[in-house]
Order: structure tokens, then sequence, then C-alpha cells
């Protein structure tokens, strides 16, 4: 009888094993494509901007550092909170791809078309170009990465964000 069951036992850890295993579908994205874009591509490109004309050296820390809202005087500042915003840029270029992302119209991101494809990766490379800039701690190159950088902001803007709201996130 106790052989049976632990056979038996057996019998079931086995087949749990073998029976496949469909992975969990990914959560429909939380945010639209407007508010990714207010609440990260645009203060983090504004950071790589700001040594256009100032010198993220000079920037004084918050009075609490690790309380500041503004990443140039948080605790990683300076410099280094351009090169961060480049790099989160760089790395966030994919969640401009996630499938089930929605513009704020309500179509769909449209991430099967080839322009957005090459337009997404010009945002990686732009930001790269920034990011390597910034660990230069140049701010002449960094005048030409905020042009590239703007340069990729505006391909994607210039045909999915125009004032005609037809036009906008079109597939």
């Amino acid at each position: 009888m106790t052989l049976a069951i632990v056979a038996v036992i057996c019998t079931g850890f086995l087949m749990a094993q073998s029976t496949p295993k469909t992975p969990p579908q990914a959560p429909a994205p939380a945010a639209n494509l407007n508010q990714l874009m207010r609440a990260l591509f645009f203060p983090n490109s504004n950071v790589v901007f700001f040594p256009q004309r100032y010198d993220p050296a000079t920037v004084k820390p918050a009075v609490e550092p690790s309380g500041s809202t503004d990443p140039l005087t948080g605790v990683f500042g300076g410099w280094e909170a351009v090169e961060n915003a480049a790099l989160t840029l760089a790395d966030s270029a994919d969640l401009l791809m996630t499938p089930g992302r929605k513009c704020s119209n309500g179509k769909d991101v449209p991430i099967a078309n080839s322009d957005w494809v090459q337009m997404v990766q010009g945002l990686r490379d732009a930001s790269m170009f920034s990011y390597r800039a910034a660990l230069a701690k140049d701010q002449d190159k960094m005048l030409q990465a905020s042009e590239v950088l703007a340069a990729s902001c505006a391909s994607c803007h210039n045909k999915y964000r125009p004032g005609n709201a037809a036009n906008r996130c079109r597939q």
C-alpha cells in the first residue's frame, strides 16, 4: 500500500514536470505614448540639452540632494546627471516598441511601421552619441549631441505628432 502511494505521488510529480507551461502574458503598458513622453523622454532630454548653454559642473547641489527632483542638483548631479539622462533615453527607446501601448488618441503605437522602427533606433543612436559626449564633459561636443538628439526627436514628431490629429500615431 505504501509503495502504491509513493508510485502515485511520483507519477503525479513527473506528469506535472512534463506538462508544458505557457509563459504568463505581459500586462498592458500602464502609460500611453503621450504620458511616456511627458514623464520620461521630455525631462531626460532636457537634462541632455542643458549643457548647450550651461556647464553642468557649475550646478550647485540642492540643500538636500537626496530629495531633489532636479537630476542636475541631486545626488548624482552635474555631468553624471547628463550621462544618466542619455543612458535612460537610450534604454527607454525599447518602451516605444512595447506591444499594446496606445497613443493618446487611442490608436496603437505604430510599432510595425518600418519608419517607426528606424526612428526608435535613431533615438537609441542619438542617445548613445549624447552619452559619449557627456563622458567627455565637453560643452562643444554636447552642442553637437543636442543637435543630433533634437533631429532624432523631430524626425518622429514631424510625422507622428503634427498639429493635424488625424496623422497622430497613424498606421
